[in-house]
């Protein structure tokens, strides 16, 4: 990411922003994390979480991975994760968002399975 005047934020933080922003959306179940990056979080060697912030040639790019409901329309959450995630990062951060990439990485199961 190119260097940018002003403050820099962690991962975490950026994470934790992202997810305030979005854990109320309908059919958001969780963020997706694979279990190395689990264990490289307990050990403090996390360093592709699911929530990302790195800059192109356009700009800041936001990329979200996510677990959703399983009764959830998929495109609708995903718009809607965009959105929130853009306009609650640029408004905390300061940081204008010039694209978002929403990946769902798995599916939850309902509850009573």
């Amino acid at each position: 990411m190119r260097e940018r005047p002003g403050p820099s934020f962690s991962a975490e933080v950026i994470t934790s922003t992202v997810w305030d922003a979005i854990k109320g959306i309908p059919g958001v179940a969780d963020l997706h994390r694979n279990p190395l990056q689990t264990l490289g979080e307990r050990v403090h060697l996390e360093r592709h979480g699911p929530v990302r912030l790195e800059e192109d040639d356009a700009g800041p790019v936001l990329e979200v991975h996510l677990i959703v409901d399983q009764d959830a329309g998929i495109p609708t959450v995903c718009e809607a994760v965009a959105r929130a995630g853009a306009t609650y990062l640029e408004r905390t951060t300061g940081t204008p968002i010039t694209h978002v990439e929403v990946y769902v990485d798995d599916i939850a199961a309902a509850a009573d399975e």
